[in-house]
């Protein structure tokens, strides 16, 4: 059997003891390090008294939440209006500056809820913070402790020690545990190891740090000065209510130009405005054409009067039909082109009285017709080369005119001088032959 000494007894079980207690506090409950991702210590450094993420603006208060949810709805309203809105320049300046209240509240709100971890939760006891008791006296209570427990040795208190409850259980934090009851073994080597004067004067400036009074009203102030620069969620909605407030007066206030309908008699003025101008366009359309045709038959005339001219060359019942003039509705006849330029004429006011055109039964008679119908008509027809008919400047008419007293015949009584035509005096009613149906061109007798 090997013995051992037991100053080497002594020595190992206390180094086992001060490893464990090390190891302990570094991994925490169920030997996971302290402030690792899923251990109780990470959740609660991850969360903060009050409801506020750490590292986090975000505003967790339900009615605070809810009253920022609302002022930002007005904001909106408070940004259209004064962009889109038919406001004045005090009311604008007015919704601008609430606007930029509520907004500056709001920021506020918002840089409270970022509150840090050291700020938002008070200190908890750490293991430093518990008062030390020098190696030498924790010995001598545990083997007091030891010597009073029957049946017991110093070696199987060692190797158990109690300060190891915590971690088996997972109840507790290594750092909430009393260490003062920790069982160390009275040996050689525990009298002999004691704090070092450079120890205990760290304890005591650390210990006076935390009775100091003025650290605790500080560290309590910061927390107030939090506390009260935050504002509250009946001040945001107070805040909220007169800009919702000074958004609908200054909208309502908005001048809206509207211009009054026209009165009745202004109607009816207008309506004869129009009435005349659109009269007065229409003859000055109807002046324009018919200074067109007034120019169309004043050229006509003049070519008219020179073909005449050149047709009163040729012997009667000689003119070639080169020199004389169609007629528009009655092309197989021709006329002396001054003669047709004016049965022209006639036929349009014809036609406008009665709705149709003259009907022409004879025109421009040759030397050779002229002797035909003399052969036909006897004394009735003039002597072939003298009749007005041979030098293009007489017609026979019909369709009601051909008799006398006929609407159609007293209309071209009334109205065939106007252009040029007459009925001879010896084919009148009361002359020496008379025929109701010869009209003649500008001949004289």
């Amino acid at each position: 059997m090997v013995r051992r000494s037991s100053f080497a007894i002594a020595a190992a079980l206390t180094s086992v003891a001060l490893t464990t207690t090390a190891a302990v506090s570094v991994t925490g409950n169920n030997g996971a390090s302290a402030g690792a991702p899923g251990t109780a210590a990470a959740a609660e450094r991850s969360t903060q008294p009050g409801g506020v993420a750490v590292g986090s603006a975000v505003v967790t208060d339900p009615e605070v939440r809810s009253a920022s949810e609302k002022a930002d709805a007005v904001l909106t309203d408070a940004a259209y209006v004064t962009s889109e809105g038919d406001l004045n320049t005090k009311n604008r300046k007015r919704v601008r500056a609430a606007a930029e209240d509520l907004r500056t509240m709001l920021d506020k709100a918002r840089d409270a809820a970022g509150t840090t971890v050291a700020e938002a939760r008070p200190a908890t006891a750490a293991s430093r913070t518990v008062e030390r008791i020098s190696l030498s006296e924790r010995a001598a209570a545990g083997a007091e402790k030891t010597a009073d427990a029957p049946g017991s040795t110093p070696e199987a208190a060692a190797t158990e020690p109690t300060n190891l409850a915590g971690a088996a259980t997972g109840a507790t934090a290594i750092s909430e545990q009393d260490t003062t009851d920790l069982p160390i073994l009275d040996t050689p080597l525990a009298e002999s190891v004691d704090v070092t004067a450079d120890a205990k004067e760290a304890d005591a400036k650390e210990a006076d740090a935390k009775s100091d009074p003025k650290d605790a009203d500080a560290t309590s102030g910061a927390r107030t000065a939090a506390a009260t620069a935050a504002p509250s969620a009946a001040a945001i909605e107070k805040v909220t209510t007169s800009l919702q407030r000074l958004i609908t007066k200054a909208d309502g206030d908005a001048v809206v130009s509207v211009k009054a309908g026209p009165t009745p008699a202004e109607i009816a003025a207008a309506k004869e405005a129009a009435e005349e101008r659109r009269e007065a366009r229409a003859a000055r359309a109807a002046e324009r054409e018919a200074e067109k045709a007034r120019q169309a038959a004043a050229a006509r005339a003049a070519e008219a009067k020179e073909m005449a001219k050149a047709a009163k060359s040729y012997g009667n019942g000689q003119i070639p039909s080169n020199v004389l003039c169609d007629l528009s509705w009655a092309q197989s006849e021709q006329l002396r082109c001054d003669a047709a330029a004016s049965l022209e004429d006639l036929n349009g006011a014809f036609r406008a009285a009665f709705g149709r055109n003259l009907d022409l039964t004879d025109g421009y008679r040759s030397y050779g017709e002229q002797v035909s119908v003399a052969a036909t008509k006897g004394a009735l027809a003039a002597v072939p080369g003298t009749s007005n008919h041979g030098l293009g400047q007489a017609v026979d008419l019909s369709g009601g005119i051909e008799s006398f007293g006929t609407a159609e015949h007293t209309w071209m009584v009334d109205n065939a001088g106007k252009h040029g035509w007459k009925l001879p005096g010896w084919a009148q009613a009361g002359g020496s032959k008379p025929e109701a149906w010869h009209w003649e061109y500008g001949t004289s007798y």
